[in-house]
């Protein structure tokens, strides 16, 4: 399936847990993954473990941007290039880019790079690619635009092998402003040239505790039942923790439906604009989250 996330680095002072702290900061620190690092005023930075480097290099390419140097990914193996990735332009006079070498894929001969690059703005965007050998041959496989400006290689399981966790992006504005949202964790791997959320895998169920005990130690007790934003991700936490039936539960019995008037919505995916007149309904928050978490497939 698609993989379509957002990433907030561990930045103090704001609402919630989920925006004050990324998904990595709920985890236990790992080694170090070899990172390019530019020198300063360097254009050019590489990183080598065994036969597998990867160099980044900052240069104008027209076509993806006229007006400031791109990043551009080169991985060689035993010196031979096999794969080119050009990543996006931030404008800024400082390379906005790295490449981490690790082991995402254990099923190929090498480790993967995970390439990426921050084209700036308002929580978004870095653009997340993984270079990968798949059946005989180098390819860039797509993971997400991200919010933040990096740190999203973690081993989720301790089982050695490195796993993209971040936030789900989805949540963010949602039911409330961004500041105001929760969102639970998820768990991007590789396998085979191809990108999968592994986040409802079992593997990764005591992630979701530790980021659901996060979520709920950073929220204030009397707020907690008066934030759509805060409890809609919290719902879809809960569920991924195994405690769905909870989640409803405690909803059901906390939320103020007296006061709730509850919002036009389209009930099939299109947006409110486009939607078909039959097809626009009135829903309270609980069965605006339903419907939300089935879409994006919390609920079946």
């Amino acid at each position: 399936m698609p993989v379509i996330t957002t990433l907030v680095r561990c930045v103090p002072g704001l609402f919630l847990a989920a925006v004050a702290a990324s998904a990595a900061c709920a985890q236990p620190v790992d080694p170090d993954y070899p990172t390019t690092e530019f020198a300063d005023g360097s254009d050019t930075a590489s990183v080598t473990v065994g036969s597998l480097t990867a160099t980044i290099v900052m240069e104008r390419r027209p076509r993806n941007d006229p007006d400031f140097d791109s990043p551009v990914l080169t991985v060689t193996v035993d010196g031979a290039p096999v794969l080119e990735i050009v990543g996006v332009a931030a404008g800024f006079d400082f390379p906005a880019t790295e490449a981490s070498i690790a082991e995402i894929d254990p099923e190929n001969a090498s480790p993967e790079i995970l390439f990426t690059s921050y084209s700036g703005g308002a929580h978004c965007c870095t653009q997340t690619i993984v270079a990968a050998e798949a059946d005989g041959r180098w390819v860039a496989v797509p993971i997400g635009e991200f919010d933040g400006d990096g740190g999203y290689l973690r081993d989720a399981n301790g089982d050695g092998v490195a796993e993209i966790v971040t936030i789900d992006n989805r949540f963010l504005y949602e039911f409330d402003c961004y500041a105001c949202s929760a969102a639970p964790l998820i768990v991007v791997t590789v396998r085979g040239g191809t990108a999968y959320d592994a986040s409802a895998e079992p593997r990764y169920l005591a992630n979701h505790r530790d980021w659901l005990e996060q979520l709920e130690e950073g929220i204030e007790p009397d707020e907690q039942w008066k934030s759509p934003g805060f409890l809609a991700g919290w719902v879809a936490a809960k569920i991924r923790a195994g405690e769905g039936d909870d989640a409803w539960k405690q909803l059901s019995d906390n939320w103020d439906f007296v006061a709730d008037r509850g919002e036009e919505v389209c009930l099939v995916d299109k947006a409110i604009d486009d939607c078909p007149k039959r097809s626009l309904a009135t829903l309270t928050f609980p069965e605006r989250l339903k419907l939300f978490l089935e879409r994006t497939h919390y609920l079946p």
